[in-house]
């Protein structure tokens, strides 16, 4: 089968048509995200909870704004998917939130979900001197399971008001509730089954 000057040419363009467009979804696949959020129906992920108001993000790399919508300034961005955040504020399908270093902003709901993670005593992190809590294999706190650094990120699995069960990657146990940013002092958590 021999090909013709005309298909040879067709193949040629359709070949350049395709790398340019993996090129250019490369390239601007992070405005390609903010606009699939932007259309997403906001109300299909509600932010508001009888329960808690704590919740984590979504998405690997999140802006957060000055204020509620695309048209206010990015005035910082996480790059940390599962970070616990505090849900302060809801309006018309954005949250108002603030951080484990008390910074405030505005994020688009569909980039937060209900997840409960937290960050293991975040206010005690320090450069030059790392710190340590106690992770326990049993709410009696008998045996450590393992020691967890500050500022390990964990997923909430249950708190009784007192302590938490969590999960790291590598381990499972309990640890006081008060060593965690995504929980509040007391708060009751119920196991998911």
């Amino acid at each position: 089968m021999t090909i013709t000057p005309l298909l040879k040419k067709i193949i040629i363009f359709v070949f350049i048509f395709i790398v340019l467009a993996l090129v250019s979804y490369e390239v601007f696949k992070s405005a390609f995200q903010e606009f699939e959020d932007t259309v997403v129906d906001s109300s299909v992920y509600k932010t508001h909870d009888n329960y808690y108001k704590f919740k984590s993000l979504r998405s690997g790399k999140t802006n957060v704004r000055v204020g509620p919508s695309l048209d206010h300034n990015v005035i910082w961005t996480y790059h940390k998917k599962g970070l616990p955040i505090e849900i302060m504020e809801d309006i018309q399908g954005w949250s108002k939130i603030r951080d484990y270093q008390a910074k405030t902003g505005w994020i688009k709901n569909t980039l937060i979900i209900s997840k409960r993670t937290g960050i293991i005593s975040p206010w005690r992190i320090k450069e030059n001197n790392p710190n340590f809590e106690n992770l326990y294999k049993d709410p009696d706190k008998k045996e450590i399971n393992t020691k967890l650094e500050s500022g390990v990120l964990v997923d909430v699995l249950s708190c009784d008001g007192l302590q938490c069960l969590i999960k790291t990657q590598n381990a499972e146990g309990w640890i006081d509730q008060g060593l965690i940013f995504g929980v509040y002092i007391d708060e009751l958590i119920l196991l998911k089954e």
